[in-house]
This record gives structure tokens, C-alpha cells and sequence, in this order.
């Protein structure tokens, strides 16, 4: 950066001595230097790509203003700047981050503004020389123009390629943990999630309730109305427990007509609450198909995470004895098991 500025500035000695405008050159450059070190400061912090695009677009100005003010501050025979410019036109299109139309726009006005400062304030050029730098200035829009739409379309295609790419993830990940017919999680998804969840209670002593959920004789429900039906209580079960279930509730479709939950952070008694309105839901919901009513009862057990559980099997299992419990009791019922001291 120290090299380029001396270079910078050796430049506007060879173009000026030591006159006014040599002073005024360099007090322009290093108010540009000191805007542009807060621009970049902006930049860092700015948090929407609408924000970003505007500080760019901002100090794009400010550059051309500047460059048009040394151009034309310059002897009357030094054109060099032409060199120059026509591959800062090129460097609108390819490296500043705006949408094609905007680069256009900066790079039209910079065209415009050496144009007019080579037509009105520098001395007659012939007529070949004239033509031929405008030429250039074309063929550098024209280029940059053509190069920037070709990169825009392979940038969207590229986008919309990794998106399509999230979706196929999404849908694979969907057939891998969920369950097709209930949505609620596959076994494999559940007890990941669930040794996760046995990991918190181990290191930071995050406690969690289990409730298991078995539908009470429901292979009758499926000899007397037949597998679509079941399918169809099923669904209309899950969505039972989805509506009262908190969003960092884990359901999980254990296989069959069982299902479970892990309560996050969740007591016993507040565990044994949403159990019991579960229950009572599933007894009075009416489910109906192809007006016929389909109806059974749920047989529920409960536990908590205790400090003797060696894995998240040791709880769960605990839980499936409550609900073993429950049906041995006379079905349709909460039980709850703790582990005994």
C-alpha cells in the first residue's frame, strides 16, 4: 500500500510540480483514502446484501468523481488516463458485486466523464486518435457487459443448483428419520435424538420426562375396518399429540401403533398432565372414515431420566414397564415408574 501510494503521488508530481493543484490532487486523494477506510469499516458490519451493495455503489461515485476531477486537472496533452480507465470500466463488470444493470451504470458514467474531459478540456485530437479511444471505451463496455450477464446466468444457475441440491437433502433426510405414514419421527431418527438428549442430562444435568403411547387393541381396529383405516387413525392420532405437544417436544413412531415423546426439561407431574389430556383426547376425538366412526382408547406410560441411567435405553425402558403397567391394569390409563432409590 506505501509503494502504490508514492507511486501514486510521484505521478501527480510529474503532472503538476509542486503548483495548487498538485496540493489539491493529493488533499482529494487522501480524503478518498480516508473514505474509503471507512467504507470498508461499514462493510464489514453492514448484515443485508441490499446495504453492502449500496456502500459499494456510494464509494463507485466517489472514485469517478474524483478520477474525473484529476483527469481534468491534468496537462492539456496528457490523456494516459485512457489506458487506465478503460480496464477500470472492465473491473466494474467483473469484480464489484452489484447487479449487471448497476455496473452498467458506473461503468457509463466513468465512459462518459473521460469522454467529455477528452473532448472539452484536453487538447484536439485527430480524428483517428479520437475514434480509436472511443472505440476502446466501447469494445470495454461492450466486453465487460457481455462477460458480467454470461457470469451473472452461471451464478444463478449455480445458486439454483445448490438449492435444488438442499431440497434433494432435505427429501432424503425426510425418508431417512421420518416416519412416511404419521410424519412423526422413525425409530432410528428418535433414539438419536434421544441419547443426544440423555448426553445433556449427563454433562449439564438437563433433566427429561419419556411418555410411550400404545393404542389400546387396535389390530381389531384393523380386523373389523381394514388397513386403510388404521393408516387413518393413525394420522389423525399423531395429529392429536403434534397439537398439544410443545415445538421441542421429540415424537417418535416407535413401530406399529406405539409411539413416544421426550419432554425436554420437563417433571414428572407436568409429564403425568399432558399425559392424562392425551388420553382423554384420544377417548372423546370422534375419527371418522367413509362415515364410519373409528374409535379406541390409548395406554400411556411414564418415567423420568435419573441419575443411576446408564443410557437413554435404561430410561425408555423404564417407561415401557409404566406402560406395561397400564395395560395390565385394565388398559385405556397413565402409569408412571421411577426408579426405585
Amino acid at each position: 500500500m506505501f509503494f502504490f501510494v508514492s507511486f501514486l503521488v510521484y505521478g501527480d508530481y510529474l503532472n503538476f510540480g509542486f503548483s495548487p493543484a498538485f496540493y489539491a490532487t493529493i488533499t482529494a486523494r487522501v480524503i478518498f483514502l480516508v473514505f474509503s477506510t471507512i467504507i470498508l469499516i461499514l462493510l464489514k458490519h453492514v448484515k443485508t446484501v441490499k446495504q453492502h451493495n449500496y456502500l459499494v455503489f456510494f464509494w463507485s461515485i466517489t472514485y469517478i468523481v474524483l478520477s474525473i476531477y484529476i483527469n481534468t486537472s491534468r496537462s492539456l496533452t496528457n490523456i494516459n488516463f485512457t489506458y487506465i480507465d478503460t480496464l477500470i470500466v472492465l473491473a466494474f463488470f467483473l469484480i464489484f458485486p452489484n447487479t449487471v444493470s448497476i455496473k452498467a451504470i458506473l461503468a457509463g458514467i466513468l465512459t462518459i466523464g473521460d469522454l467529455v474531459v477528452i473532448v472539452f478540456f484536453k487538447s484536439p485530437l485527430n480524428d483517428l486518435s479520437l475514434k480509436t479511444i472511443v472505440l476502446a471505451y466501447i469494445v470495454a463496455n461492450v466486453l465487460g457487459f457481455f462477460i458480467a450477464n454470461r457470469l451473472q446466468y452461471f451464478r444463478h444457475k449455480q445458486y439454483h443448483t445448490f438449492i435444488q441440491e438442499q431440497d434433494h437433502c432435505k427429501e432424503l433426510e425426510k425418508v431417512a428419520f421420518i416416519d412416511y405414514l404419521t410424519g412423526a419421527l422413525n425409530r432410528r431418527k428418535f433414539f438419536q435424538l434421544g441419547s443426544l438428549e440423555f448426553d445433556k442430562f449427563t454433562k449439564y444435568k438437563k433433566s427429561f420426562s419419556i411418555i410411550i403411547l400404545d393404542l389400546d387393541l387396535f389390530k381389531r381396529l384393523n380386523d373389523k375396518f381394514g388397513h386403510d383405516a388404521g393408516d387413518h387413525y393413525l394420522k389423525a392420532f399423531t395429529n392429536i399429540i403434534v397439537e398439544n405437544k410443545r415445538n421441542n417436544d421429540i415424537l417418535g413412531r416407535l413401530g406399529g401403533e406405539e409411539f413416544a415423546l421426550i419432554l425436554p426439561e420437563t417433571n414428572i407431574n407436568c409429564a403425568l398432565e399432558m399425559a392424562e389430556r392425551l388420553r382423554r383426547l384420544c377417548d372423546e376425538r370422534k375419527i371418522y372414515l367413509n362415515n364410519q366412526l373409528l374409535h379406541t382408547t390409548v395406554s400411556i406410560g411414564i418415567t423420568k431420566v435419573e441419575e443411576n441411567d446408564r443410557t437413554f435405553q435404561d430410561t425408555l425402558k423404564r417407561a415401557d414397564e409404566a406402560l406395561y403397567q397400564a395395560k395390565e391394569n385394565g388398559r385405556n390409563q397413565v402409569r408412571f415408574k421411577l426408579k426405585q432409590a
